[in-house]
C-alpha cells in the first residue's frame, strides 16, 4: 500500500478528494491533510510519502514553491496538482517538477481516479521509479492537450476559467480559426466507445475538426469544426457533410443520434453560447422521431412553441395535492398517449408544457412549504436531456415523489367527501367546475354527489360556489383597481353580464356601485 497526502487550503474540496479516492482504500492510504506548502513539508518530513495531490493556490508556501522544494528534496515523490486555474506558469512549474498530472477544477471522481491509479502503476515499476523528472517533449505536448481539452469542456458548458489560450500543438488550429461551429450530439448509447475522432481521421477532416465528450454525460458530445479561409465549399455543406458521416457511424453500431448545430461564432470564448444554441436546435427534436437527424439552429427556432392541451391537467393536480400518486402514474401513462397523438410535437414542447405543469405544482406545494422553487439541479438536468422517453421519466419521477410527499399533509387527507368537495372549491374556484367534473374527482355519481352535498350543506353546490366567488369578488373590488372584466376573469366567470346579476343577486348592489360605497367608507 502506498502512502498520500493532500495540501489544500480549501477543506471542502479535500474532503470531496478523499471521498472520490476512497474506492481506491486498499492501494492507497491517506496519511495526513495540509491546508499550505509549509505544512506539507512537515508531513514529509515526518511520514512515508509516496503521493502529494497538491493545489497551486495556497497561503505562506504555494504549490510553485512548494514543487520546487519537493523536486529538489524529494526527487522520489510522484505529484499530481490541482487547481481552479489555467495558467501557462503553473503548467512551466509543474513541467519542472515529477508531476505526472495536472487537472483542472472541477474534475470527476473518475478522472482523479484514473490519475492516482496512473501514479500507482508508476510506483509499482521500478524502472520508473527513477525515471527522468522533467517530462519529455511529447509528455509536455500530452499534458497541454489534457488541459486544452478541459479548458474547452468548461468554456462549452460556461463554468468559470482564468485563461482560454490554446497551448497544445494537436488543437493548434482552434486559435487560428474566426469561424467556428459548435455541434451537439445527443446518442441513444454510451458514446465512449464509439471513438468519433476516428472517422474524422478517415474524411481527412482532423486538422479542422475536433471530437471531445461532455465530462459527466456519457450520452452527449460536443464536435468543434473550423472554417478555413481558403476553402472553395460553402461553410453549410462542409459541416452536413461531416456531421452525415458521423451520424452514418454511429447508425452502424445501432445506435440513434442527434445533432444540433450552432450558428458560427469567431472565437473559443462564445462556445458556451454556441451550445445554447446547439441545446435550442437539439430541442426541435420530434417526440415521435425515430431515425437519426440534425437539426440547425435559427432565431425563430426559439419562439416556435406547439401548445399543448389536455383536459386531465386539473384533475391531475388534484391527485398531485392529495397524494395519490398510483392515479398520478396513471394520468402521466395517459399524458404520454395523448402527446404520442400529436405528431407535430417536439422536445421543446414536451419540456415547455411540463416546466408548466411543474410550475403549477410548486404553487401548490408553496401552500404547505417554504422555500419552494424549481431547482438549478433540475434545470440542468432537463436542459441536457434530448430523449422524450427520458424527459417523460424524470418528470414522473418528480411528480410522484411529490405526490408521496404530500400525503401525509394533504387538505384532502380526510374521510368525509363532502368536506373534501368544499376545500376543492375554496381553492379552486375560479376553474370551471361542473358537478361531473367534481364528481369524477370522487369517483361518484354526479346526481349522488349533488344529492349529498345539498342534505349535507343545506344548498346546491353552484350557490356555495357563487358565495365564494362573490367573497373574493368583494375582496378585489375594494382592495384593486382592475377592470371589471379582469376581475369577471379571475373569480371563475365567463359571462361579465352574468357576474353582474350574481352579484346584484348576493349583494343587492351592482359591482360598481359596492366599489364606490368601499371608496366612500376608505376616504
Amino acid at each position: 500500500m502506498y502512502n498520500y497526502i493532500i495540501v489544500d487550503d480549501e477543506p471542502l474540496i479535500r474532503m470531496g478528494t478523499l471521498k472520490k479516492l476512497e474506492p481506491l482504500s486498499t492501494q492507497i492510504h491517506c496519511v495526513g491533510e495540509a491546508d499550505n506548502g509549509e505544512q506539507a513539508v512537515s508531513l514529509v518530513e515526518h511520514f512515508s510519502v509516496d503521493i502529494v495531490i497538491l493545489d497551486m493556490e495556497m497561503p505562506i508556501m504555494d504549490g510553485t514553491q512548494l514543487l520546487a522544494h519537493l523536486s529538489e528534496n524529494y526527487p522520489d515523490l510522484l505529484l499530481i496538482v490541482i487547481s481552479g486555474y489555467k495558467s501557462f506558469d503553473y503548467v512551466k512549474s509543474a513541467i519542472s517538477a515529477n508531476v505526472i498530472d495536472y487537472i483542472l477544477k472541477p474534475f470527476t471522481e473518475n478522472q482523479i481516479q484514473q490519475i492516482v491509479l496512473r501514479a500507482i502503476q508508476k510506483l509499482d515499476s521500478s524502472e520508473l521509479m527513477h525515471d527522468q523528472i522533467r517530462l519529455s517533449e511529447e509528455q509536455k505536448e500530452l499534458a497541454y492537450y489534457e488541459y486544452d481539452i478541459q479548458l474547452l469542456q468548461n468554456l462549452i458548458l460556461g463554468y468559470p476559467v482564468s485563461d482560454t489560450a490554446i497551448n497544445s500543438n494537436r488543437l493548434s488550429f482552434l486559435r487560428h480559426s474566426q469561424r467556428l461551429y459548435l455541434a451537439a450530439v445527443y446518442c441513444s448509447q454510451t458514446l465512449e466507445a464509439m471513438n468519433l475522432q476516428e472517422p474524422l481521421r478517415d474524411l481527412g477532416f482532423s486538422e479542422m475538426t475536433f471530437y471531445l465528450p461532455h465530462p459527466k454525460n456519457e450520452q452527449i458530445g460536443f464536435l468543434i469544426l473550423c472554417m478555413p479561409d481558403d476553402v472553395s465549399f460553402s461553410e453549410k455543406s462542409f459541416y452536413v457533410k461531416v456531421i452525415e458521416s458521423l451520424m452514418n457511424s454511429i447508425d452502424s453500431l445501432h445506435a440513434l443520434s442527434y445533432w444540433g448545430i450552432s450558428s458560427p461564432c469567431s472565437s473559443v470564448e462564445e462556445l458556451h453560447e454556441a451550445y445554447k444554441k446547439c441545446s435550442c436546435a437539439l430541442n426541435a427534436i420530434a417526440v415521435n422521431e425515430t431515425t437519426s437527424h440534425y437539426y440547425i439552429w435559427h432565431p425563430e427556432i426559439e419562439t416556435e412553441i406547439t401548445e399543448i392541451l389536455w383536459d386531465k391537467k386539473d384533475e391531475f393536480l388534484f391527485r398531485i395535492e392529495a397524494g395519490m400518486s398510483s392515479e398520478v402514474n396513471r394520468l402521466l401513462d395517459e399524458l404520454k398517449e395523448h402527446q404520442a397523438l400529436e405528431p407535430r410535437l417536439t422536445l421543446a414542447d414536451l419540456k415547455y408544457y411540463y416546466h408548466q405543469l411543474v410550475e403549477e405544482c410548486l404553487f401548490i406545494l408553496k401552500q404547505y412549504l417554504t422555500n419552494t422553487g424549481f431547482s438549478r439541479s433540475m434545470s440542468n438536468i432537463v436542459n441536457e436531456t434530448f430523449s422524450a422517453e427520458e424527459l417523460q421519466q424524470y418528470y414522473r419521477q418528480f411528480f410522484v415523489n411529490l405526490s408521496e410527499m404530500l400525503k401525509p399533509q394533504s387538505v384532502y387527507a380526510i374521510d368525509d367527501t363532502i368536506e373534501q368537495v368544499k376545500i376543492y372549491a375554496q381553492r379552486n374556484y375560479n376553474k370551471n367546475l361542473s358537478m361531473d367534473f367534481l364528481a369524477s374527482l370522487f369517483y361518484m355519481n354526479s346526481s349522488y354527489l349533488s344529492h349529498l352535498f345539498r342534505k349535507k350543506t343545506g344548498e346546491k353546490f353552484a350557490q356555495y360556489l357563487n358565495a365564494i366567488r362573490i367573497e373574493k369578488a368583494k375582496v378585489l373590488l375594494a382592495s384593486t383597481d382592475r377592470k371589471l372584466y379582469q376581475i369577471t376573469k379571475s373569480v371563475g366567470y365567463d359571462n361579465t353580464k352574468y357576474f353582474f346579476r350574481v352579484f346584484k343577486k348576493y349583494e343587492g348592489m351592482t359591482p360598481e356601485q359596492y366599489r364606490l360605497a368601499c371608496s366612500k367608507q376608505s376616504s
